[in-house]
């Protein structure tokens, strides 16, 4: 590199701190090992608040830090192996293929399989042809599946892989029940088994018409009843499961604190003048209905068969 270039370079570097001098300090400041914009899967996210007291059937069947396994990879087991006619010692990929898993992947059942983004030859048989980028989409099929326990049809995307994963499980049911959340990977599936597992707790509700029909299901499906205050858990998000464990807390201990009832006080009376509601003599006047409460109280003007009213 010329004097030129490096007298170019440092006028630059020095021009561009010296009027921005955020960037100043943030040359000098630490970096940190790892930011993680993820709040449900940073470190300490269920040490510390309502996640810390989350019961073990939510970590027993959720694993929210578990990692979907890879599918199209198998470790080696060892660095290097050696050439069998060579004998020389080549290198191996210790790393698995990444793969990407879009939003639709958490509606249907693709049963861990994702997009991977890679490059290409553009075109084939050719010399001298460029890399281009390219994705690799899984096939998936538009099918409906029947649930047993359920007595229920379900229209779901699902990918060649999980139709032959049925089959091996002998079952729909059989697959969502012993597939773990990591195997699964959808939001569909974990639904479906938090249904599954609690219509199993509760045998009255299984085929009520049919009794040798239900105590063929029960003896089938044995192996997977769990008690009710187990299955409530599964398949929760760890929002969903913050919210429950809120409520849970809430009914146990119905005491409510002083700050929370000075604030809707205030919240109310500051309403109240917002709509010209004021207390004479201790009696509250007729409150001045909302635009929402008016449009959504609006009684229509025919009835269900089109005669007017």
């Amino acid at each position: 590199m010329t004097t030129r270039k490096l007298k170019a370079l440092s006028i630059t570097n020095s021009i561009s701190f010296k009027k921005n001098p955020l960037a100043n300090k943030l040359r000098n400041a630490p970096v940190p090992e790892r930011i993680v914009f993820n709040t449900n899967k940073r470190k300490g996210y269920y040490d510390e608040g309502v996640a810390s007291r989350l019961p073990e059937a939510y970590f027993k069947h959720n694993r929210p830090f578990g990692t979907t396994p890879p599918l199209h990879w198998i470790d080696p087991g060892r660095d290097y192996v050696k050439d069998p006619v060579t004998r020389e010692r080549i290198p191996t990929e210790r790393f698995p293929i990444p793969v990407e898993y879009p939003e639709e992947s958490q509606y249907g059942l693709w049963g861990g399989e994702g997009v991977i983004k890679g490059l290409k030859i553009a075109r084939k048989n050719k010399r001298f042809s460029p890399w281009v980028a390219h994705e690799w989409k899984p096939h998936v099929l538009q099918r409906t599946l029947y649930s047993e326990i359920l007595d229920q049809k379900f229209e779901l995307e699902v990918t060649v892989r999980v139709l032959d994963l049925i089959d091996d499980a002998y079952g729909f049911d059989f697959y969502i029940l012993k597939t773990p959340r990591e195997e699964l990977n959808s939001l569909a599936g974990m639904i479906l088994k938090r249904q599954m597992l609690l219509r199993l707790t509760q045998p009255e509700e299984i085929y009520p018409d049919n009794p040798e029909r239900k105590a063929k299901i029960l003896k089938r499906y044995r192996d997977h009843i769990l008690p009710y205050e187990e299955a409530e858990w599964v398949g929760l998000t760890p929002g969903e499961a913050v919210q429950k464990q809120r409520t849970i807390e809430a009914e146990a201990n119905p005491d409510v604190p002083l700050k929370d009832i000075y604030t809707r006080e205030l919240v109310t009376r500051l309403t109240e003048e917002k709509e010209g509601v004021y207390v004479v003599d201790g009696e509250d006047t007729e409150s001045k209905p909302t635009i929402l409460s008016r449009i959504f109280s609006r009684k229509s003007k025919y009835s269900d068969d089109g005669t007017p009213v």
